[in-house]
């Protein structure tokens, strides 16, 4: 690695790709032997393509759905990302890696479910070299302020818009 200080790079966004766009970061990591871990705060167990192909190709790839799913949906959402960001905390101080994808992060943040101070402070704080990226839409200015990398992702177009559902293989 190029840095001496690991990164944090930021997916932001209303627009399709955020978690596209850090789960080909992975790829790239794994690509260069990296040790990563995908911790995903706001999917539930149902299964995705990214899911399978993790534990298909990637075995020890650590790669966990903590939340209940759409928002929508009636549930302790804000208990689920609480357990979540424990877990996060605890991978930012000890995780023997050097990529670490916080998928959703910036939503649990912009709903209330965590404290963006207390999130800023652990990212501040986490390991010398590892690599940290966040995905979602909202990132509240705080975590804004300390990225290293912010892509604002934003919807131009949407298939949704005409009714068109979401795809496996595209979408999940």
């Amino acid at each position: 690695m190029n840095s001496e200080k690991g990164l944090l790079y930021n997916f932001t966004g209303n627009g399709k790709g955020k978690t596209s766009a850090a789960l080909g970061i992975a790829l790239r990591a794994l690509g260069w032997n990296w040790k990563i871990a995908v911790l995903q705060f706001l999917k539930s167990d149902m299964e995705t393509g990214e899911q399978r192909f993790f534990r298909k190709y990637f075995p020890d790839v650590i790669f966990e759905a903590l939340g209940l799913g759409l928002t929508n949906i009636p549930g302790d959402h804000s208990g689920y990302a609480s357990r979540g960001w424990e877990k996060a905390r605890e991978m930012l101080q000890h995780f023997d890696g050097e990529l670490l994808i916080l998928d959703e992060l910036n939503v649990a943040l912009a709903l209330g479910y965590l404290d963006p101070q207390e999130v800023v402070q652990a990212l501040r704080n986490r390991q010398e070299n590892l690599n940290v990226v966040i995905t979602g839409r909202n990132s509240p200015p705080e975590l804004l302020a300390i990225s290293d990398l912010i892509s604002d992702i934003s919807e131009i177009k949407h298939p949704f818009q005409r009714g068109v559902m979401a795809c496996e293989g595209l979408d999940f």
